[in-house]
């Protein structure tokens, strides 16, 4: 099995245009959309979302991080089968083959760590 790369990581911030002077402004990471809660930069092959403390959106229950880890889909198969009726907690998976899947599990920490094959279909599109 191999992880391809990191597709997602989701941050917590406290002041989003400190945030953004920071990951935007000095490091240089595009703005690809951005809302009253989270800010998403995209990079080539993946992206950062920022996402202000205190949010009323995604991965509310998704720990102190959520991050999520691009695999082709046979490794995303093997995965799904090793953590079906596991002892991790998951929701998911959501997607079609060949299209963009995503499996969400709690790791140990509390942490919510995702796995998906959407990078290798092409870059996701944010509605």
């Amino acid at each position: 099995m191999t992880v391809i790369g990191i597709e997602e990581i989701f941050l917590q911030v406290k002041d989003m245009e400190r945030a953004l002077d920071f990951y935007h402004g000095i490091i240089g990471i595009p703005i690809d959309k951005q809302d009253g809660e989270r800010t998403y930069l995209q990079m080539g092959r993946g992206h950062i979302v920022l996402q202000i403390v205190g949010h009323t959106g995604r991965h509310q229950g998704g720990g102190p991080m959520h991050f999520a880890l691009t695999v082709e889909e046979d490794d995303f198969d093997a995965i799904l089968t090793r953590f079906e009726g596991g002892r991790h907690f998951t929701r998911g998976p959501y997607g079609e083959r060949g299209q963009g899947r995503a499996l969400f599990m709690i790791d140990p920490d509390g942490n919510e760590a995702e796995v998906n094959t959407r990078y290798i279909h092409g870059v996701p599109t944010r509605t």
